[in-house]
């Protein structure tokens, strides 16, 4: 398991040594957005300095695109593209969490953009989502509609303390994005905080371009300030919050949908004053226990606070996720039952 987060402007200016201290070893960067009822693609002003900070202190970065249905698909990933420029290190992301349609139409939108930026970089692009945005808005006619997306990789978002399921069609998340009011040294805002399933070695072989890499040497760190996570009390927050734009949280007891249309306010560039409503997607985090573990400083020097910290925190709880095939069978019949009786 890799930590990593994802930032855009709402985190500020960024320290990356200190973020690259703290044991950090990947990032994905905002890149640009159409906002809502606007045809102009915003640009992140961040984006290019976050870029670079990570790029100097060693930090593998990627770059994701705030879909909107409101825009031709392959404009929007032929502009992303564009002003990304050449991708050296993770593959590029569709930030996928607000609709304007749902079905067999988003789902096509969905898959000419994926499509299109993978033909641009010659790269297969992650796919990041909810599973309370995915059920109920791109396999809302039919599950076969998304077979096509088990080609690609998911970094799935759910805020909780449990080992998180996948979504179908998807066997297992390759990304995980747990927390939106996480706290590291080097960023003064709250800042997502995501884990990669496996080893760096694992990250380097399947996320970054064929042929010899530049692996930046480890050195002997000072320990850093212990990271602080606050991801077991929901917290309202206007959206922009989080890097990824994600109003997101998850019922740890129950899969039910929980997707609705809320009024948000959208990003736009500065000194643009907009009005306009998405789609956004709440799933409650219901947490298990009012007690939070309690964070150490860890002593040995050459574990990084932040990777020591998450292992304490989640490896014990991977093994006592189990998954029942013939419950999840029930449950996916269960929800196309549903979906037939209410049309």
């Amino acid at each position: 398991m890799i930590p990593g987060i994802d930032v855009s402007h709402w985190q500020g200016d960024i320290d990356w040594k200190k973020v690259k201290e703290a044991g950090v070893k990947f990032a994905f960067i905002k890149a640009s957005e159409f906002p809502d009822k606007k045809i102009t693609m915003y640009e992140d002003e961040k984006f290019k300095v976050n870029r670079a900070g990570a790029i100097e202190n060693g930090i593998y970065w990627g770059a994701y695109h705030f879909f909107r249905t409101h825009v031709d698909p392959i404009h929007q990933a032929e502009s992303f593209c564009k002003f990304v420029g050449e991708v050296d290190s993770l593959p590029l992301v569709l930030d996928l969490e607000v609709a304007g349609s749902k079905g067999s139409t988003l789902v096509r939108k969905v898959k000419s953009f994926v499509e299109t930026c993978t033909s641009i970089s010659g790269r297969k692009i992650i796919i990041y989502t909810s599973g309370g945005f995915w059920r109920p808005y791109m396999t809302y006619e039919k599950l076969t509609d998304v077979d096509w997306a088990v080609e690609y990789p998911l970094w799935m978002a759910r805020y909780t303390s449990q080992w998180p399921g996948a979504i179908y069609p998807w066997s297992a998340w390759d990304f995980w994005q747990y927390s939106d009011h996480g706290r590291i040294p080097g960023i003064k805002a709250s800042v997502d905080l995501n884990w990669f399933s496996g080893s760096l070695e694992d990250l380097r072989e399947r996320f970054l371009p064929a042929g010899p890499q530049q692996i930046a040497a480890e050195k002997e760190e000072e320990i850093p300030e212990p990271i602080v996570v606050e991801n077991n009390t929901p917290q309202s927050e206007p959206q922009g919050t989080g890097s990824a734009e994600t109003t997101i949280t998850e019922e740890i007891a129950e899969e039910e949908i929980a997707g609705s249309i809320e009024s948000s306010e959208p990003i736009s560039s500065p000194g643009q004053s907009t009005t306009s409503t998405t789609t956004n997607v709440n799933e409650d985090v219901n947490a298990s226990s009012g007690n939070e573990p309690a964070v150490s400083i860890n002593t040995n020097k050459n574990i990084p606070c932040l990777l020591s910290f998450f292992q304490y925190a989640f490896t014990a709880k991977k093994k006592e996720k189990k998954v029942d095939p013939q419950e999840s069978q029930d449950w996916i019949d269960d929800l196309v039952y549903r979906d037939k009786k209410k049309r």
